[in-house]
């Protein structure tokens, strides 16, 4: 759908942070799928560089990660098989970290997600409304899995989703670049010149 140009604004606006954990970041084989674009395209310095230009001008940060907890079995049987089966995403352990550097503690993190989609299972769409945030900028892995599945979720119940394209990345430049054109995209430093157009707002969101 082409670049969006539109005007964010702090009060009505967040960034979402799909998986940003150590499981697709630093070792594995989560990590080998996207290695080559995570670090040839600077995915952690580009996100890193958004959140603190977001959190100085009053944006709300959301986590979106992906646990696995054994312990909770009713939503552990909802999980799907493979990141069960390669024990991914293990509650208690690295690879359930957020990765560093994206996390502070002014954030706000989802509970209960259970499903590629990070709405499923969670309280995503709660913490929106009671927020009352409508435009979403989204970061994370992988771009055309659970990043654009989530996102077509919220956009069909009328909220506006933008992907910041350098600030999530797949298994190749390719594939990376069929789903920035299915939807609405923005660099991070298109995002950032926007925050800037806005005063720092306190906020206390929870």
């Amino acid at each position: 759908m082409g670049n969006s140009t539109g005007e964010l604004n702090p009060q009505n606006t967040a960034v979402v942070l799909i998986e940003f954990q150590k499981t697709w970041t630093e070792k594995g084989l989560f990590y080998k799928l996207i290695k080559k674009e995570y670090n040839s395209r600077r995915i952690l310095n580009n996100t890193l560089n958004l959140l603190s230009a977001a959190r100085k001008h009053g944006y709300a940060i959301i986590q979106a990660p992906f646990i696995i907890d054994k312990n909770d079995k009713k939503r552990y049987k909802q999980i799907p098989f493979l990141p069960k089966a390669l024990k991914r995403f293990t509650k208690g352990t690295w690879k359930a970290e957020f990765t560093e550097g994206v996390y502070q503690k002014s954030d706000i993190v989802i509970e209960g997600r259970s499903g590629f989609d990070a709405c499923e299972g969670s309280n995503l769409e709660e913490i929106l409304n009671k927020n009352k945030i409508k435009s979403l900028l989204f970061c994370g892995f992988t771009t055309d899995q659970c990043v654009e599945v989530t996102m077509k979720t919220l956009i069909s119940k009328g909220y506006d989703c933008i992907l910041v394209s350098d600030c999530t990345a797949t298994l190749n430049n390719r594939l990376q670049k069929k789903v920035e054109k299915r939807n609405r995209t923005m660099t991070s430093a298109e995002a950032i010149e926007l925050f800037k157009t806005h005063n720092t707002v306190n906020s206390d969101r929870t």
